[in-house]
């Protein structure tokens, strides 16, 4: 292509000193010449400081450059796209991205070209300073927020529940709020589990940003210490047992008594749920509820026979058994691996994907580059002003927070890297279905989480069938 556009940028002070408009346009055109360039636009912002990449001229040119229109860069000196580490990084990146060519006509007492050993060096070096730039902008923030933290500050973009912002962004008690956070408070102390809580509570309304209760949500009010007029913060890459708990300068919603109270009652029914659901689960995950889209739980009866104690297993639909807003019946497992077999042996041409594939490595791989990306450009908006610290330390610790949440579930064992071709697939299901029973728990839902992505199924005229199956 060879179209090369030019950007100039001066500041008053910068007139003055004789690094005018025009000089760096003659001098940027004599370069066009020398390299046998076409020039396709001369992109410019006048007396614009060069602190942040929010500049009409600069941003006409990078989307130009994203468009394909010209593969050449000229600029007099690095310093007129952007004073800014953080910027300069970006841009960095995106030209190495798109392949443009960037020529410095005076960096320094030398010519800087991008296709040149010296101009990789260049890049590769300016690359490693800026990086070294924003470790050190994430350390000393992290510093500060700590030391905002030990002084009782607060860190977080969202009021919580039974609070709101006033004009000076400080934590105000929402009265009507309140009055829920209490009533869960109060349902909690008296004996009532959290799932029934959420039952109650998803008759009559919803949450502070919608959508339905469930457990989860009813867990992190409880264990809030910001009801106790209390401030806390923990990075996701810190133990609980650093995390850092000040008096706050808002108003309390509950006593210290009945918080504390429901922190152990918390921790005592946590450990009794925890023995309670040892068993191994095959199809934990991926049954899913043609009727609410829901996920499936199991469950486990024992009852008493003469030759001793037999295990049942089930499987429930969460948002029926839960939160009673679905009809879904259970189904137990024999029946569902039955259904499952002959979906797979018997009407093979449904399946959505005709090769087996571990994708989870893949997916998660990319949900890693997907929060790297996010969490970059924060760093990039705090180093420009453009984010306060403790939006940005808020925005982080979601962020990990899901994550962790994404590597608990990721089960990824290196057998199953392996490619597996559909009619291999189909016979190791017949051998399976001979043998299912004599395989032991941990064997059977390896095996049934690596094949499947999700199964979805539905109970219709008394009789079970498989809706949808998504091989993993």
């Amino acid at each position: 292509m060879n179209k090369a556009a030019i950007y100039i940028r001066v500041s008053s002070r910068m007139q003055e000193d004789g690094f005018s408009m025009e000089a760096q346009h003659d001098i940027l055109m004599d370069l066009i010449d020398k390299k046998s360039l076409q020039l396709y636009k001369v992109y410019s912002d006048p007396a614009v400081s060069g602190k942040t990449f929010k500049r009409p001229g600069v941003q006409m040119m990078i989307q130009d450059m994203k468009d394909g229109k010209f593969d050449t860069i000229l600029i007099h000196k690095l310093d007129r796209l952007s004073r800014n580490q953080g910027d300069l990084y970006g841009f960095i990146q995106q030209i190495n991205k798109l392949d443009v060519r960037l020529i410095i006509a005076a960096q320094g007492s030398e010519e800087i070209d991008t296709r040149s050993p010296m101009g990789k060096a260049f890049l590769m070096f300016s690359g490693i300073w800026a990086e070294i730039y924003l470790d050190n902008l994430r350390e000393e923030t992290l510093k500060g927020l700590t030391k905002k933290a030990q002084k009782g500050g607060r860190h977080m973009s969202r009021p919580p529940l039974g609070y709101d912002f006033d004009a000076d962004m400080n934590l105000v008690v929402v009265e009507e709020e309140a009055e829920l956070v209490r009533k869960i408070y109060q349902m909690f102390l008296s004996g009532m589990g959290r799932n029934k809580i959420a039952i109650e509570l998803n008759k009559t309304t919803t949450g502070k940003r919608g959508g339905v209760w469930d457990s989860f949500k009813i867990k992190s009010i409880i264990q809030n210490p910001r009801y106790i007029g209390m401030n806390h913060f923990k990075p996701a890459a810190w133990s609980d047992d650093k995390r850092i708990i000040r008096e706050g300068e808002h108003d309390a919603i509950i006593s210290v008594e009945d918080h504390e109270k429901a922190m152990k009652m918390l921790k005592r029914r946590s450990n009794s749920e925890m023995s309670k659901t040892s068993y191994l689960y095959a199809y934990s995950g991926i049954l899913k509820c043609a009727r609410c889209g829901g996920n499936f739980n199991g469950s486990s009866t024992t009852v008493k026979r003469n030759y001793g104690e037999a295990k049942y297993k089930n499987y429930k639909c969460h948002k029926n058994y839960h939160l009673r807003i679905c009809d879904m019946p259970s189904i137990s497992e024999p029946i569902l691996t039955e259904l499952v077999f002959n979906k797979i042996i018997f009407e093979a041409g449904t399946i959505e994907e005709k090769k087996v594939k571990k994708q989870a490595q893949v997916d998660l791989k990319k949900e890693v580059e997907i929060s790297n990306r996010r969490k970059r450009n924060w760093m990039l908006a705090l180093g420009d002003g453009n984010l306060s610290s403790s939006d940005y330390a808020a925005l982080v610790e979601e962020e990990e927070e899901r994550m962790n949440t994404l590597f608990d579930k990721a089960q990824v064992e290196e057998f199953y890297k392996q490619e597996i071709s559909a009619d291999e697939l189909f016979r190791m299901v017949q051998e399976l279905r001979t043998n299912w029973e004599y395989l032991n728990a941990d064997t059977q839902k390896e095996v049934i989480q690596s094949m499947f992505r999700s199964i979805t199924i539905d109970k219709i005229d008394n009789n079970w069938k498989i809706l949808e199956i998504k091989i993993v």
